[in-house]
C-alpha cells in the first residue's frame, strides 16, 4: 500500500498513528505528496486531498475515516472500532469530534494568514475559535473513559492527530487549564512510539510559516 502523506496534516497523522498502533506500518510505503500536484493526487482522490491510500489492486481510499475503517479489517490486534452498540457510536462520535477540531483549526489558520490583513474576517475567526474551544472541552469529557479501553480506539487516535495539530500550530492557545483530563491524557499518549515517529514538522527546505496575524483566543 502507498500512503500519500504530508509533513503536518492532522488527518495524515491520524492514519500514521493507526498504522503504527496496529502493526501495519511495515506494509505501507509513505510518499509525501503536495495536494497541488494534480497529476499525482487527483486521479486517486477527486477532491485533491490527502491522505489517500493507494491499494495493491490499483484502487484508492480517502479520506481518513474511510482509510482507518478499512485498515481496521487488515490487522491482527484488537479492533479499533467496536463492532456494534453504544461503544461503536461513542467512538465514531469522538472521531468526528476530533476531525472537526482539526477542520476548525485548519480553517482558522488559513483565514488568519490571509493577505492583506484587511481581508481577514474577524467574525469567521471568532467562530472557529469558538469551535476549537468547545471541541477541546468535549474531548476533555470524552477522555474520562479512555483509560477503560483495552487499546487506543479510533476516537483516541483521531484526537491524537487533532490535539497534536493544536500543540504544533497553536502553541500560544492556553487550553490545558480548561481541559485537565485531556491534558493528562495527552501527556501520556504523546510519548508513545506511534506519536513520536509521526510528529509534524515543517517540510525540508521550507522556512517556518509566519505567525497567525490574529492570535488564537480561548472562547468557552
Amino acid at each position: 500500500m502507498i500512503l500519500h502523506s504530508s509533513y503536518t496534516s492532522p488527518y495524515v497523522r491520524k492514519v500514521k498513528v493507526f498504522l503504527r498502533e496496529t502493526g501495519l506500518w511495515p506494509q505501507v510505503r509513505e510518499v509525501y505528496t503536495n495536494p497541488a500536484d494534480e497529476a499525482v493526487l487527483r486521479p486517486l482522490n477527486p477532491l485533491g486531498k490527502i491522505p489517500a491510500l493507494h491499494l495493491a489492486d490499483g484502487t484508492a481510499l480517502y479520506d481518513s475515516p474511510v482509510i482507518c475503517a478499512y485498515l481496521d479489517t487488515r490487522h491482527d490486534t484488537p479492533p479499533r472500532l467496536p463492532g456494534t452498540g453504544p461503544d461503536l457510536w461513542r467512538v465514531r462520535r469522538g472521531e468526528a469530534l476530533a476531525d472537526g477540531l482539526a477542520d476548525a483549526a485548519n480553517l482558522r489558520r488559513n483565514e488568519a494568514l490571509r493577505e492583506p490583513e484587511s481581508l481577514i474576517s474577524r467574525a469567521f475567526i471568532d467562530r472557529q475559535d469558538l469551535a476549537i474551544s468547545h471541541a477541546l472541552l468535549a474531548l476533555d469529557r470524552a477522555a474520562e473513559v479512555w483509560a477503560n479501553d483495552p487499546v487506543p480506539l479510533l476516537d483516541q487516535i483521531a484526537a491524537a492527530g487533532a490535539v497534536g495539530y493544536i500543540v504544533f500550530r497553536y502553541g500560544d492557545l492556553d487550553w490545558r487549564p480548561h481541559c485537565p483530563t485531556l491534558a493528562a491524557w495527552w501527556d501520556r499518549f504523546s510519548v508513545r512510539e506511534s506519536m513520536t515517529a509521526s510528529a509534524p514538522r515543517n517540510p525540508p527546505g521550507r522556512p517556518s510559516p509566519p505567525p497567525q496575524r490574529v492570535p488564537p483566543a480561548w472562547r468557552p
